[in-house]
């Protein structure tokens, strides 16, 4: 009997212990509970404005907004509680602004009225494939297109036959294409100068004056291609640089006049210039050791003076070369190209 009163108090103090741990576990479990639901529905919420802003859609900075705003949508401004613009919204924003900057430092080309559709179409179609072959060949033959009497200048320039014959197989190709495409302005300008000069006769006899602006064009057109062929005769002579040798350079240089013949009407005589030239230059060089007396008397690096003078103007070629043909067609001549 003693032994049960004593374990009683004992036993009451295991279950108020019990329970108060049911409790504390009840309670946390509870709170739990009320965080989640606190944290859905911010999630709902949050998910909630993402619609609104899907619904209104975004503006361009570049686009004008009419001012009215989608039924239920909810304006969300900087000052508003949140992200003011989505990431995607802000990438948007800033390719726009990209694309702005672009657009600003892109040359863009300067286009004036538009031309007759069919004229137009016509106009690519040349400039983009050409002529065929046969109708090339037709408008260009000379019976056809003939220049003006006093007209020297609408002539393809030829390549002085002593430069010709020295210079290798491959340069004369190169040289005959470039000649073709200069055949090519030359005939543009023949026929442009004789329309020219019929509109400035029609308008001489005729008390009208509208033909003088279309005249005027005109001329503009005949500035151009001069220069274009002025420009070709230029590089035919960079082209041909390479083959001659280093003395008789200044022929290539722009200053140089060409006429008919693309290095001069007389380019023996610009050859014996160039050569007293050198030989006055190797005088006034004569303490350096390229005086005249090494130039005539050996062959080493001294001589640069009349020994390499009579091997001809292309490195390693001499007079002896048999001759080759030229530009078919331009005429023969002694000083110009057979």
């Amino acid at each position: 009997m003693q032994m049960e009163h004593n374990t009683r108090p004992a036993d009451v103090t295991n279950v108020v212990g019990g329970q108060a741990n049911h409790n504390a576990i009840m309670s946390a479990l509870q709170a739990i509970q009320n965080t989640q639901a606190k944290q859905g529905q911010d999630v709902e919420a949050l998910a909630g404005r993402v619609r609104q802003m899907e619904d209104f859609g975004y503006v361009e900075p570049d686009e004008e907004f009419d001012g009215e705003y989608p039924e239920g949508s909810q304006v969300v401004s900087e000052d508003s509680p949140g992200p003011s613009l989505m990431p995607s919204a802000k990438r948007q924003a800033s390719d726009s602004r990209f694309s702005a900057m672009a657009k600003r430092c892109k040359v863009q080309e300067v286009a004036d009225e538009k031309i007759d559709d069919i004229l137009a179409e016509n106009v690519t179609d040349l400039f983009r494939n050409g002529m065929n072959d046969e109708q090339y060949l037709e408008l260009t033959k000379d019976e056809n297109t003939a220049r003006p009497e006093n007209c020297e200048g609408l002539t393809v320039v030829r390549t002085n036959q002593l430069i010709w014959n020295v210079i290798s197989p491959s340069a004369q190709t190169a040289d005959k294409k470039l000649q073709f495409v200069e055949k090519s302005v030359v005939k543009a300008a023949t026929i442009l100068v004789k329309t020219v000069d019929k509109a400035a006769r029609a308008e001489s006899s005729s008390s009208s004056s509208d033909l003088g602006g279309y005249i005027d064009s005109c001329n503009d057109v005949l500035a151009l291609l001069g220069h274009a062929n002025r420009q070709i005769n230029l590089a035919r002579r960079d082209f041909l640089r390479p083959e001659l040798m280093t003395q008789y350079l200044h022929l290539c240089s722009p200053s140089v006049p060409y006429t008919s013949f693309l290095f001069g009407d007389d380019v023996s005589k610009a050859a014996k210039d160039i050569e007293e030239c050198s030989k006055v230059g190797n005088k006034l060089h004569f303490g350096r050791g390229r005086g005249s007396f090494r130039a005539r008397g050996t062959r080493g690096s001294g001589a640069r003076g009349t020994y390499r003078g009579r091997r001809g103007f292309a490195r390693g070629r001499g007079y002896s070369r048999p001759a080759a043909k030229n530009y078919k067609g331009a005429s023969s001549s002694t000083q110009g190209q057979n």
